[in-house]
């Protein structure tokens, strides 16, 4: 069989403690739903880093947006799916790490 091509991600840009907290609200959502039980960890891991990115934000009285709601729709290609939300994960925290030096407060 060959080899999958390499799946690429796009992720936002990361401008401050506002923008992050609300990127990762998005990706807790997406993380959630059906697949749930396969990425309980990376879920919980990813909604306690968003809750301690929003705690900084209040703290630093930055006008903080509402969290958003609702889940991933269903996916016909659950395995695929899964892949594709880790690799959002993953591509965002790597963006993250290289720019924090960069970022804005609020």
């Amino acid at each position: 069989l060959p080899v999958a091509p390499q799946i690429e991600v796009s992720s936002p840009s990361i401008e401050g403690v506002n923008s992050i907290s609300r990127d990762l609200g998005f990706l807790v959502n997406e993380l959630q739903g059906r697949f749930l039980e396969q990425l309980s960890q990376i879920h919980a891991d990813v909604s306690s880093l968003e809750g301690r990115v929003r705690s900084l934000a209040l703290t630093m009285h930055c006008p903080v947006q509402a969290r958003t709601g609702g889940e991933a729709g269903d996916n016909i290609f659950p395995d695929s799916q899964v892949y594709l939300s880790l690799r959002k994960v993953q591509h965002y925290l790597e963006n993250f790490l290289l720019n924090k030096d960069k970022l804005k407060v609020c």
